[in-house]
């Protein structure tokens, strides 16, 4: 029985260049949906918004992962990972759209920048894993980026795009704790189902949230179209970045897979040029380089 888990876990695992490839997938999912999801905020508030697009996100990996579910769904563990679905999609989206909803998707998409560095500090915290002197520099270097742009935020247009950023560096931190968690139990389950079942749990959770909220929309409330808009940036935002970096995640430790993070902000800027007319500024811009300078330099040092 052991070895014919161990074989199917084997098979699981892709060869560098498709874990690659599936990592700036998930990078391009997360930059681009950030640029949707600040376009939907206009027109429902962020729980109403997390619940649509977390329903057609479960709907979708229920396809993909119905081949696997009957035979994967009654082992043991399977409750404590979907449980991390409270920490992502849960807590991190519900705090990252409340925030998303005060700055630009340009800023939310640099602040997300930091992850990898927010992952190997996590690590150090959760699992004794000690940077060395070198990276905390580059964790230094890291919150100072993050300092430039919510600084320039807030010199800019007042407390409620800062209060915004801030909400974005802690939903941030929680998709750090995310992934250092799932980084353990990455390989005992297929990509879909494992996101499957911590879908499931992160839309219960917004779900309950949504109940909770007073000035939470009704979903009846809304036209069919923009629910379709929510639906399909939710696919890409949860569904098939979270595939593709669980998958990613089989072939690269999590500091190392952090680094194809840093794509995030680089999609996130060019769509949110493109699709919403906005322009960084040279701080930020500065900023931005700080950030992903710390990064590279990071991920080389782990």
């Amino acid at each position: 029985m052991t070895d014919n888990m161990d074989s199917v876990q084997t098979n699981w695992r892709a060869g560098r260049p498709v874990a690659t490839a599936a990592l700036i997938g998930s990078a391009a999912c997360w930059g681009f949906a950030t640029v949707m999801s600040r376009d939907l905020l206009d027109s429902m508030a962020p729980l109403t918004l997390l619940v649509i697009q977390l329903a057609g996100s479960v709907t979708l990996l229920l396809l993909l992962a119905a081949a696997d579910l009957p035979r994967h769904i009654k082992r043991r563990n399977i409750g404590l990972a979907a449980a991390l679905g409270i920490l992502e999609p849960g807590l991190a989206y519900a705090v990252g759209l409340a925030g998303l909803a005060w700055t630009t998707a340009g800023e939310a998409s640099v602040i997300s920048a930091s992850e990898p560095i927010l992952i190997v500090l996590m690590s150090w915290l959760l699992f004794r894993h000690r940077p060395s002197k070198r990276f905390l520099v580059c964790i230094a270097l890291a919150v100072a980026g993050v300092l430039m742009i919510t600084g320039s935020s807030y010199a800019e247009m007042g407390r409620s795009q800062l209060l915004g950023n801030l909400l974005i560096v802690l939903a941030t931190l929680f998709a750090a704790t995310y992934v250092v968690l799932s980084a353990r139990i990455a390989n005992d389950f297929p990509p879909a189902t494992l996101a499957l079942s911590q879908h499931i749990v992160g839309l219960g959770f917004a779900l309950l949230l949504h109940l909770l909220m007073a000035d939470a929309d009704s979903v009846s409330n809304l036209p069919l179209h923009t629910i379709a808009y929510a639906a399909l940036s939710g696919v890409v935002q949860y569904a098939l970045a979270f595939w593709f970096y669980l998958f990613a995640l089989r072939s690269f430790a999590a500091s190392s897979a952090g680094l194809g993070l840093t794509l995030v902000p680089v999609f996130g800027l060019v769509g949110a040029s493109l699709w919403l007319g906005e322009v960084p500024t040279t701080t930020m811009l500065f900023g931005a380089l700080l950030i992903l300078a710390a990064v590279v330099v990071g991920q080389r040092e782990e």
